[in-house]
Parts: C-alpha cells; structure tokens; sequence
C-alpha cells in the first residue's frame, strides 16, 4: 500500500503496481510504502484513518492466470506458498487446472481484501488494460498533484517473459476459468474481448 498526500493506492499483486510506485515517483507525487508486519500488499481495511480516496487496480482473470505462471517459471515457485506448492507445475495448462481445482474462483475472492464489496467499495478501481489513463483518472479524482506526461512517458517495467515462458489457454479451460472468476468478471465489466490472448 502506497500512502499519497491525498489519497491511497492499494497494491494488488500481479496487476502493474510496481510500475504504479514508479510512476507516482517520475511523476513526482510524495508517496510513503505502508507494510503491515510481512505483508507488503496489505488490504483496504489497513487504509490509513485520515484517507478519504482509495484506488487500486484489477486484471482479466486470465491474463492474471498466464502473468502469475510466466512470473513463477522466471522467478521460481516457492514452497512456502501454498497456491504454489500445490499447483507448480512447468506446463502453464496443468498450472491452471490445478488452480481451478484446488482454489477455484481465488482471484475473485482475496479482491474483497482491497477493493471491498460491491456494497461497500473503494472510491476507484482501475484497469491493468488501461493503467496509464486510469492512473491519471485516479490521481485527478482524489486532488492529488502530479505530471501526467512523465506518467504517460513511463515504458513498461517488471514484465515477464512472454516469448520464453508462452501460456496459451485451450477453449475449455478458458471456459473453466471463466466460469471460476465469474465474480469478478462481472464485477468488473470485463468481456471476453477484453482479454489479450
């Protein structure tokens, strides 16, 4: 969770948010990282007393899926982690299927933990299809003052190896994940096409 002058930017894994610190940085908005013990992705109800605007940022399940596989064949698998421990696997299809059998719909249910309920949500939820223009969305609703053209000039960065590491997904498990997600998918206003295959 990143403090700013006027708002907070609550980090979901996997979703742009090193390059979101980064971009706060280049564009010059104070930021202050708030971790609560070992946990560097603390969720909304951690949000500082004092912070009216909340923004984080969400991805297609399934490119969340292909980008969380690409990162772990990169970086490696850790055991300590139990999604990990249970659904490493080299063959991104036999990562997925594993996903979906022992932590279906996982994606949509830890996103309470930083982006509320639909009942109660936070003030802004962004999109990883879009993080440049909705980063200055936010930023331009919660008041915050900043250089939209150092934001907009920022290249990608942390991205994982695409052409090493492909993950394609086949019809049904697109359909299964789809289905596992739907919470999110909904939520959202995600479409099929919305997804970069």
């Amino acid at each position: 969770m990143l403090k700013l002058p006027k708002s907070c930017f609550l980090h979901i894994p996997k979703t742009g948010g090193t390059w979101v610190k980064a971009a706060l940085e280049a564009a010059r908005v104070p930021i202050r990282a708030i971790n609560i013990g070992d946990n560097s992705h603390p969720g909304i109800n951690y949000c500082p007393q004092d912070c009216h605007f909340r923004f984080s940022f969400v991805r297609h399940p399934l490119a969340l899926y292909r980008s969380y596989w690409q990162y772990k064949m990169t970086v490696g698998w850790d055991d300590a982690n139990l999604l990990d421990s249970l659904c490493s696997s080299t063959n991104f299809y036999h990562f997925v299927d594993k996903v979906v059998a022992h932590f279906p719909g996982i994606y949509s249910k830890n996103l309470q933990n930083y982006i509320g309920t639909p009942e109660h949500p936070i003030e802004f939820i962004g999109r990883y299809e879009n993080l440049v223009e909705d980063l200055i969305t936010a930023l331009t609703l919660a008041g915050e003052e900043f250089s939209a053209p150092a934001i907009r000039n920022l290249p990608p960065i942390n991205v994982s190896d695409k052409a090493m590491f492909s993950a394609e997904f086949s019809p049904g498990l697109l359909s299964r994940v789809s289905e596992a997600e739907s919470e999110l998918i909904t939520r959202c206003g995600y479409a099929a096409k919305d997804y970069d295959y």
